[in-house]
């Protein structure tokens, strides 16, 4: 170069660095200017060993141009860490002669690197685009405040940059003075890591500078917050291409799953410095990143894991540690000599340390896939010798889990990044990875079908031939518009159109706006049946034409068999197509009128148009609709594979001609207005699941008198009775009774309160009476008859069920238990805290519960989930199993045979199933009820495990580990040799219950 190169401070570490010529004389900004125009040799890598700009340097250099050609409004520019972000910032600059620009950095660190880099072009010069005539810019590092005395110099060496580097926050508290007078010279402004513009500072950076150009340069067009950076994205240049073009190495991830948090940091770590090891042993010079949330848990990661490993030099740093001793640790780790380095976010944002190939992530990061990219890319002009990166966290803390998931859903590129190895992966995943590796894409690869979500429907058309014309889609959607995903081993086929129409609102042709056409097809050999699902009809039906000329549509009566073996179905719509005198008419049946409805189906000659029902199938809850015209559905959003499944299983029904709809019809349970309560003994009383469940303290129970609010996990219903035709109950918090009655008259129904201080229900900062609350979510009764029959009334609707036919207890469901032996007190039911042991609920815990359960917990009291509770943890099938015993006394001095003993445990084991679709709620209903325990007595609920395996659990759920429920009676009153019919049919009731709904197994343990 002629010319000489000049820094200066200005304050404290504010530094100008400026050219000169031979003499030392300043530089005019017009001639430093007129040196890029003459001296700029653009130049592009089109081939291996040619020197230029990278493609996606040139590619975003040409957008950039573009976009000012027709816009001045804000441009984002996605680049992969390792495509080149800072010489394509420097390119532009010198390209379009742009006499003043600032370059907004998210860290010091990277101030310095990109004032370093600025102040000579980056790298221009070696790739020869940029001759000896150039005048470096004059470039200013902004990083500290100045003295009043210095601001007259800090002002002149704004206006005299052609580039100032600084953060957010320097630049927001620039001094107005000073600030008004850059502005006004300021020509473009550029965010680079623009991912932080979701925080103040940044924000309110770009407020203060908008009206100039601006350019936002990112790796992921994702801000910390979760959403899009806002501001066009003229260029993206995806990950998948950085990877093809040699830029980014695939990234090897070792999911681990650690329940306990105790366990986590040590299994994150040696999972990591196995890999670092290995990596060292093959001669591949990689440092280890250990990344922690905060400066407090590096120091901890440190003292506690990671300086143990003293071979390996660990340092840790951050910004509490001073500047010295963190610039020698950052040298070491650079020079190799310190090969674990623990920090927080000093790594992963433009520092140029290629050997960071290993994260260990030990806390949720927001820029998780910043990080990624840092260490996945691949410095080909670094001369290290370098593997592929790899990711080691713990997918079992939920936080870390859910990172994970958002980097998927994000960048569907991530998939093909992402290497998992994982000892530990799930049937499950395995086979829907399997099944979606099945898939060949066409057109575009950008979709990615592990995020696919569809709402369950089909359409059925009966087709007698395999063969298939994969290709015939293209008569029927565009080519050019259509992403087509093709599994010809599962035979399943799925089009994704890109659909163009113009707005409704303006006339305007060059307005329009864009959708998509969703459609899935697949083939059930097994059945013979073509399953659509689409979200355009018409070309659905003409896809199906197109390739499988032979099907037909499957219609009519038949599409109702799908709602076999469907338990306690409680039908909601009803249509009926009437063809009376020639004419179609059609009636729509809904709530109390169903019942009609299904006897006109029955009986007339309607056609049975539509239906949608809900009911029990495989031990789940489900909701299930069909149409006379051949549709069924679900209210399910679910992933392809199971919705194949899902459709092989419809077909095998819909096929079965033994299958009587009618009698499906008639078998159903329906809602009907009464006037007053039904005969049989009231034995189960509960309020709607939601409350039933909650653990929240928005609605709370308070007691006047008490100045005191409870949740409503510590009470309870009970003891519900027929009394001079209302139906009188209990409501129980902790030992305070409060009784209400529920009346039923000719209309409507009604509450009040007969005993106990008025009861007042806190809904936030609402109050209202209990009467009031209990009518808008009223109690389900359960009532049973003399035959069996149970009849459920809920406000002043009541369904009827009717006791299956040939139905028998299994002779193991009856338990006989020697209670003497074991110094029990037939009459005498809980321990409780000073736990009694003659009584049942102690004799229990020690001799009936398994005792190798991982929990055994005693939730006695009201509110309870049952008496005792014990939990046993399954490793090796990923499984929970939950146990809930209800215990009651005996009403009577010996075994014997009284219904009596029979009507409220087994309206308790009933209630209990609610836990068995919320199982995170039952874990922590039993943490709340343990810490309110501790609280008020200083005692515990635990006979064994602790709340830390509880919290272990809750993670085990949320990571898919499968759950299982079992109930049983505990009442020594009932002797096995002395139940009466009435007593077996209150048994029978509660055992179908639990069977029809989740498949539960019920046990009983009584006297002989």
């Amino acid at each position: 170069m002629r010319y000489k190169t000049v820094v200066s401070t200005i304050g404290r570490g504010n530094k100008l660095s400026r050219c000169t010529d031979s003499k030392g004389n300043k530089l005019s900004q017009a001639k430093i200017i007129d040196s890029w125009r003459l001296s700029y040799q653009e130049r592009v890598s089109r081939r291996e060993g040619e020197i230029g700009l990278r493609s996606p340097q040139f590619g975003a250099l040409s957008a950039i141009r573009a976009h000012w050609v027709t816009s001045n409004s804000p441009a984002t520019i996605v680049l992969p860490t390792g495509t080149g972000k800072s010489e394509t910032m420097y390119a532009t600059i010198i390209s379009e002669r742009i006499a003043s620009t600032l370059i907004i950095v998210p860290s010091n660190l990277l101030r310095e690197q990109i004032y370093e880099g600025a102040r000579h072009f980056g790298i221009l010069p070696k790739l020869d685009m940029i001759s000896n005539e150039s005048i470096y810019p004059t470039t200013f590092l902004y990083k500290s405040k100045v003295e009043a005395t210095d601001e007259k110099a800090l002002i002149a060496a704004l206006q005299e940059a052609n580039i100032v580097v600084s953060t957010p926050g320097m630049i927001k508290k620039m001094p107005s003075s000073v600030w008004e007078k850059f502005i006004q010279k300021l020509e473009v402004v550029i965010f680079d890591e623009a991912h932080h513009l979701a925080s103040p500072d940044w924000g309110a950076v770009k407020e203060m500078v908008l009206g100039k150009k601006i350019l936002q340069f990112t790796a992921t067009p994702f801000r910390n917050d979760g959403k899009k950076v806002d501001g066009k994205i003229i260029f993206n240049y995806g990950l998948a291409m950085a990877q093809k073009a040699g830029y980014f190495k695939p990234i090897e991830f070792y999911p681990i799953q650690e329940f306990d948090e105790q366990k986590s940091d040590e299994e994150i770590a040696k999972i990591a410095i196995q890999q670092l090891k290995e990596d060292l042993g093959k001669g591949l010079e990689h440092v280890l990143l250990a990344r922690a949330k905060s400066r407090k848990r590096a120091d901890e990661l440190y003292e506690k894991v990671y300086s143990q490993y003293t071979e390996y030099n660990p340092v840790v740093i951050h910004t509490g540690i001073a500047s010295t001793q963190r610039n020698k640790y950052l040298q070491e780790v650079k020079d190799g000599n310190a090969k674990i380095v623990v920090c927080v976010d000093m790594f992963g944002e433009g520092i140029d340390i290629p050997t960071l190939k290993i994260a260990a992530i030990h806390d949720k990061y927001k820029s998780l896939p910043i990080t990624l990219q840092f260490i996945g890319r691949f410095a080909r002009t670094s001369g290290n010798n370098l593997g592929n990166a790899k990711l080691i966290t713990n997918v079992a803390m939920d936080d870390l889990k859910d990172s994970i998931e958002e980097l998927y859903r994000q960048d569907s590129d991530w998939n093909s990044l992402l290497n998992i190895h994982s000892h530990q992966a799930i049937d499950k995943e395995i086979e829907l990875s399997e099944f979606i590796g099945r898939f060949e894409k066409g057109h575009v690869t950008d979709i990615d079908i592990s995020q696919l979500k569809m709402k369950i429907s089909t359409r059925m058309f009966r087709c007698p031939t395999e063969r298939t014309f994969v290709d015939a889609w293209k008569l029927v959607l565009d080519p050019d518009r259509t992403t087509s995903m093709i599994n010809e081993e599962d035979s399943v086929y799925i089009f994704i159109e890109e659909i163009e129409t113009k707005v409704v609102w303006s006339d305007q042709k060059d307005i329009m706006q864009y959708d998509y056409d969703f459609f899935v097809l697949f083939l059930d050999k097994e059945n013979g049946i073509i399953h659509i699902n689409e979200t355009d009809t018409g070309k659905g039906n003409r896809l199906v034409e197109s390739m499988f000329p032979q099907a037909t549509a499957i219609k009519g009566d038949s599409v109702y068999r799908s709602l076999n073996e469907i338990n306690r179905l409680m039908i909601g719509t009803l249509g009926l197509k009437q063809q009376p005198s020639g004419r179609i008419s059609f009636r729509m049946f809904a709530g109390t009128d169903i019942k009609s409805g299904i006897s006109e189906a029955i009986v007339s000659n309607s056609t049975k148009s539509n239906l949608f029902g809900y009911g029990y199938q495989g031990g789940e809850r489900i909701s299930i609709g069909c149409s006379y015209r051949g549709k069924v559905w679900m209210r399910w959003v679910e992933r392809i594979n199971f919705w194949t499944e899902w459709c092989q299983d419809i077909g095998k029904k819909v096929l079965d001609d033994t299958i009587d709809t009618n009698s499906i019809l008639n078998n159903s349970l329906t809602l009907e207005v009464i006037k007053d309560f039904p005969e049989g003994v009231p034995y189960k009383i509960l309020l709607p699941e939601p409350i039933e469940t909650s653990n929240s303290f928005t609605k709370q129970l308070y007691i006047t008198k008490e100045e005191r609010a409870y949740p409503f996990y510590q009470s309870e219903l009970s003891n519900p009775s027929l009394v001079d035709g209302n139906l009188r109950f209990e409501f129980l918090i902790n030992e305070r009774k409060f009784i209400f009655e529920q009346i039923i008259n000719e209309s409507s129904y009604s509450f009040k309160q007969i005993e106990g201080e008025k009861l007042i229900v806190k809904l936030g900062k609402k109050s209202v009476q209990m009467i009031d609350f209990l009518y808008e979510y009223s109690p389900e009764i359960s009532f049973i008859q003399h035959d069996g029959t149970v009849i459920v009334v809920q406000e002043n609707l009541k369904t009827v069920i009717k006791p299956k036919s040939g139905i028998k207890l299994s002779s193991d469901a009856l338990i006989a238990v020697n209670w003497p032996d074991l110094g029990v007190n037939i009459k005498s039911e809980s321990q409780g805290r000073g736990r009694k042991i003659d009584s049942i609920q102690y004799a229990t815990i020690h001799n009936i519960v398994d005792q190798s359960s991982d929990i055994i917990f005693d939730d006695d009291g009201s509110g309870e989930i049952a008496d005792i509770v014990s939990i046993k943890i399954d490793m090796q099938h990923r499984k929970i199993i939950f146990h809930l015993y209800h215990c009651k006394y005996s009403h009577g001095e010996h075994p014997g045979s009284r219904v009596s003993d029979l009507y409220e445990v087994c309206g308790q084991a009933e209630k209990s199933i609610v836990w068995n679709d919320n199982v995170l709620e039952i874990i922590q209903r039993m943490i709340e009820r343990e810490n309110s325990r501790q609280k008020s007595y200083g005692e515990t609920r635990f006979e064994k495990g602790n709340l830390q395996t509880l919290n272990m659990l809750k993670k085990m759920v949320r990571a898919g580990y499968e759950t299982e429920f079992e109930i049983s009676i505990v009442q020594p009153g009932v002797s096995i040799l002395a139940i009466t019919n009435s007593m077996k049919q209150i048994i029978l009731a509660t055992d179908t219950y639990l069977k029809d709904t989740f498949g539960l197994r019920l046990t009983c343990f009584f006297s002989n």
